[in-house]
């Protein structure tokens, strides 16, 4: 099949605009192109700078939207989205992919209408739903809710990655449970594995390592994570947390490591380059997620396929993933976070046990099996798509 994914992220040759979509969208593409289907690229400049590109044999196509072209004011209310969106299906940007069996668009863009009216069946998927926390929120993220809620009702060929995201899918937007399919996040092991580990690394940091990577947003819950540090270093002092990613809460999380006094336990790295970041999630002896809501965590796939266990909220999907490769504390609950870590750290027999867990349950995620599973649907959508014309 000829499939174009069209988003407003893709990370090439730049990446962390956002890097759990970046990653969702690159772990299905990659695959897909291996096992022989014809994959290309629409998307925008905000994760490159050349028009025509190509990723490991991937072509790929950037055009304009209002963010390129304003600034942070063209992202007001989402209109970088739709008008990306707009552009997309232009008569000389849809010359590009007009040749395309299935189009895939795993963000909203906002104008499901002008797409249907290529004549090419759509595939769109639901991440999780974002909740309003502040008055930024409150201004944005209603409209961006119908935007989402116009493209599934319209489009009717959902795809969402856990069954957590399903459930929120149904109970926010009203969607009709038979047309909604759950393919999970795929993992490639044969980059995320122990093969990764570093002795560098090991040597640089000393003791056990704490990874966590993400962005800082307020729901990813890096604070919580700094106080149970606090904790945490009082009692086992020969560890290091070493935090990889950047966002809006990054100066003060900063900030906070030093009012609570264990700035000398702690690295800022920012975002890194992925070779590097393989070797972390290789070199850790625990990785802690404290976020209270993802649509599936990917990175918590990549930590356990590089022998890594984790630490995460005991709340769904991020509790169902882990299986066997790690344990739960109580969601927004530091002093039970930093109970959790110290249980790990003073117990070397389960940790041991625990990464060999680790890349059994991973292994169920192999990117390989992930975009089969995406591959069958699209082909059913497209032979029902047939069938109706």
């Amino acid at each position: 099949m000829n499939i174009t994914i069209i988003t407003p992220v893709f990370p090439y040759p730049n990446q962390g605009i956002l890097p759990g979509v970046e990653s969702y969208i690159k772990s299905l593409a990659l695959p897909l192109k291996k096992l022989g289907h014809k994959i290309k690229i629409v998307t925008t400049f905000w994760n490159g700078s050349k028009k025509y590109d190509n990723y490991e044999g991937i072509p790929i196509l950037r055009i304009k939207d209002t963010k390129a072209l304003f600034g942070k004011i063209g992202s007001l209310f989402h209109f970088n989205y739709i008008s990306f969106g707009l552009n997309a299906f232009r008569k000389r940007n849809f010359e590009f992919y007009k040749d395309s069996d299935i189009i895939f668009m795993p963000l909203t863009i906002g104008i499901p209408y002008i797409s249907k009216r290529k004549k090419i069946p759509i595939i769109t998927a639901f991440l999780h739903y974002d909740y309003v926390n502040t008055w930024i929120d409150y201004l944005t993220l209603n409209f961006y809710h119908l935007l989402e809620r116009a493209q599934f009702k319209s489009l009717r060929a959902i795809i969402t990655i856990s069954d957590f995201s399903k459930k929120e899918l149904i109970n926010n937007y009203g969607i009709k449970n038979e047309i909604i399919e759950i393919i999970p996040v795929g993992i490639d092991t044969n980059r995320f594995n122990p093969s990764s580990k570093s002795k560098e690394l090991r040597v640089k940091y000393s003791g056990k390592i704490l990874l966590c990577v993400g962005p800082f947003l307020k729901r990813k819950r890096i604070p919580l994570l700094l106080k149970a540090m606090s904790n945490v270093v009082n009692k086992f002092p020969n560890v290091h947390l070493v935090l990889i990613g950047k966002g809006m809460m990054w100066d003060y999380c900063k900030q906070l490591s030093k009012k609570l006094k264990i700035q000398k336990y702690t690295t800022f790295l920012g975002f890194i380059p992925q070779d590097k970041l393989m070797q972390f999630y290789a070199s850790s002896d625990i990785f802690v997620f404290p976020s209270e809501l993802e649509g599936f965590g990917q990175v918590i796939l990549e930590s356990m396929a590089s022998g890594t266990p984790v630490i995460c909220a005991n709340k769904p999907p991020m509790s169902e993933i882990i299986g066997n490769a790690g344990i739960t504390f109580k969601i927004n609950n530091d002093e039970d976070l930093s109970q959790m870590i110290l249980k790990l750290l003073n117990n070397e027999a389960e940790l041991t046990n625990l990464k060999k867990n680790s890349i059994i349950e991973a292994k169920k995620y192999d990117f390989l099996e992930i975009a089969k599973k995406f591959s069958e649907y699209a082909k059913k959508i497209l032979n029902l798509y047939q069938l109706n014309k």
